[in-house]
């Protein structure tokens, strides 16, 4: 397993600065479809951002590569005003996991890389799933003083409690592994996968 270098986090970050592209479209989205699309959001982002997830492993293929992204996208936000601890840790603990799925190098199966991009985004969705379930009403005040209304807080609330945050996290899982499939299908001729001839890191 090959060690990240500064060119790759470099590389990382230029492709990080893509998938926020996506992530904002998928806040377009998620404003047209309500309060179960800000559930579902990063399945959303995850499924338009297939291709860069599986662009990342291709050209980066190195450990830590995951992690670096997130942690990219956790400093804009918190930049933003938009840091949250408990989302932090679950989308820091889950971009850790996805590297130890599909990050030992550039010829990672699909299958993996899809797995590790259907947990890297349900770590994002956990951020407001998991304080639903375990300390609803701290994660509720605290976004209403960063600016929620709480009739907006209310309807979030409705579809990352209890069973309707299982099935959020069920779709968000399932939209991520579907979009590096399609990125894999956008992506092959010019990797040249089906003929085996992605090349080893450096």
């Amino acid at each position: 397993m090959k060690k990240i270098k500064i060119k790759d986090i470099v590389l990382t970050a230029l492709l990080t600065a893509l998938y926020l592209i996506f992530y904002t479209i998928s806040g377009g989205i998620t404003f047209i479809i309500g309060p179960f699309g800000h559930a579902i959001s990063p399945g959303i982002c995850g499924f338009l951002s297939g291709a860069i997830i599986l662009f990342i492993s291709r050209k980066v293929g190195k450990f830590g590569q995951f992690t670096v992204l997130t942690a990219i996208i956790m400093v804009v936000f918190s930049l933003m005003g938009a840091g949250y601890l408990p989302w932090l840790i679950t989308c820091m603990t889950t971009a850790l996991i996805a590297d130890i799925i599909a990050s030992r190098s550039n010829k990672t199966p699909v299958i993996f890389v899809a797995l590790a991009s259907g947990i890297m985004h349900v770590g994002q969705a956990w951020g407001t799933i998991v304080p639903s379930w375990f300390f609803m009403e701290s994660y509720r005040e605290t976004w209403i003083k960063k600016g929620q209304t709480p009739e907006s807080m209310d309807a979030m609330l409705k579809y990352t409690q209890g069973t309707m945050g299982i099935i959020s996290t069920f779709i968000v899982f399932a939209l991520a592994f579907v979009g590096v499939w399609l990125g894999y299908l956008i992506l092959r001729k010019h990797f040249k996968e089906g003929k085996y001839k992605v090349k080893e890191n450096e």
